[in-house]
C-alpha cells in the first residue's frame, strides 16, 4: 500500500469516528457501533481535529456537543458518505441482476440479418438492459472501445479475449440460374478460371479460393470481376447473374430456398469457420453480458434456423 492510499484509508477511519460520534453525541455509543473502544475513538477525533486545525466537539464530563465547525463539517461528511453508499448500491445492483447499458459489436451482414430481428425479444425478457449495438466488419478493440461482447466469425486472434462458440459458418460456391443458363457450370475447381468471380476484398487469399475434397486441398486462382467488402453486395450481384461467388449459409439461405441461387461443386467443401461470442477475459462477467451470450446460444445452437433452407 502506498503512502497516499494509507493516508486516505486513515482519514476515512477518522471521518467515520467523527460522524458516528456526532450522530449519537456519545463516544461510548459510537465506539460500540464501530467495534472499538471509547479511548481509541476519542484519539481518532483528536487527530482529525488536529489535521483540520479546528475543534469539532465541546467536551464536558457529562456530554459532548458539536461546535459550529463540527456542525458544518458533519454536513459535508454526511454528503460524502451518502454518495459512497449510493455508489455501492449502484454497482452491487449491476452485479446481481441483468441491467445497465450493454455494448455489442457484430459483423455487418450477420448482425443485420440475424441479430437485429432477435433484439426485440431479448429486450422484452430483460427490460432493464439498454442495448447499444454497432455493426462493423473492421477489427474492434473491445477493451479500448468499452465493448461488452462481440460476435466474431472465425477464431479470434486476441488471446486476451474469452470466447463461447455457438454455431459453424458453412460456406458454399453459388451462382444464379440465369448465369448458369449462359455459362456451363464448372465441373471441377480448375474450371473456375474460365468464369467471372465475385470476391471479398478483405480475404487473405486474395484472388485465390481454397477448396477441399476427400482430404485433398486445391488452391484455385480466380478472375475477380467484382471485389466487395460487404457480403450483401455480393449476394445482390450473384443473384442478378453477375458471376460465381462464395457465400456463408446464413447469407444465401433464403436465395437457395427461393431457387434464386444454385450450389456448385457440392462434393467440394469450402473451409468452415466458427461463429462465436467474445468478451474481455476478466474474473467477473456482468449478468447483462452473460444473459446476452446465453440468448445467442439459444438462438443459433446447436442448429441455426437458416440451415433448414439449405
Amino acid at each position: 500500500m502506498n503512502q497516499t492510499t494509507s493516508l486516505l484509508d486513515d482519514k476515512f477511519t477518522l471521518i467515520l469516528a467523527f460522524v458516528e460520534a456526532a450522530h449519537h453525541l456519545s463516544f461510548v455509543t459510537a465506539a460500540s457501533i464501530l467495534s472499538t473502544t471509547p479511548s481509541t475513538l476519542s484519539r481518532r477525533i483528536k487527530r482529525l481535529e488536529s489535521a483540520l486545525g479546528v475543534q469539532l466537539f465541546v467536551r464536558t464530563t457529562r456530554r459532548i456537543a458539536l461546535t459550529e465547525a463540527g456542525d458544518i463539517y458533519l454536513t459535508y461528511c454526511e454528503r460524502v458518505l451518502a454518495e459512497l453508499n449510493e455508489g455501492d448500491k449502484a454497482v452491487t445492483s449491476l452485479g446481481g441482476m441483468a441491467s445497465g447499458v450493454l455494448r455489442v459489436n457484430a459483423p455487418s451482414t450477420f448482425g443485420r440479418l440475424h441479430i437485429a430481428p432477435a433484439l426485440p425479444e431479448f429486450m422484452r425478457r430483460y427490460p432493464d438492459i439498454h442495448i447499444n449495438i454497432n455493426y462493423s466488419d473492421t477489427f474492434v478493440d473491445l477493451i479500448d472501445q468499452r465493448v461488452d461482447v462481440a460476435v466474431r466469425i472465425g477464431v479470434p486472434a486476441d488471446s486476451t479475449l474469452r470466447k463461447r462458440f455457438f454455431t459453424t459458418n458453412h460456406r458454399y460456391l453459388v451462382a444464379s440460374p440465369d448465369y448458369l443458363a449462359q455459362h456451363p457450370a464448372p465441373e471441377s475447381p480448375a474450371d473456375l478460371a474460365k468464369h467471372k468471380c465475385l470476391n471479398f476484398s478483405h480475404l487473405a487469399g486474395g484472388n485465390q479460393w481454397q477448396m477441399m475434397k476427400a482430404g485433398k486441398t486445391e488452391v484455385v486462382p480466380i478472375r475477380s470481376v467484382l471485389m466487395a467488402s460487404d457480403a450483401e453486395t455480393l449476394l445482390h450481384a450473384v443473384c442478378a447473374g453477375a458471376g460465381i461467388t462464395i457465400l456463408a449459409d446464413f447469407i444465401l439461405c433464403n436465395a437457395i430456398a427461393e431457387n434464386r441461387l444454385k450450389i456448385l461443386l457440392p462434393d467440394w467443401k469450402i473451409p468452415d469457420t466458427e461463429i462465436c461470442a467474445v468478451y474481455p477475459a476478466t474474473d467477473f462477467i456482468a449478468p447483462k453480458t452473460r444473459v446476452f451470450i446465453d440468448y445467442l446460444v439459444e438462438l443459433f445452437s446447436p442448429t441455426p434456423p437458416w440451415v433448414k433452407n439449405i
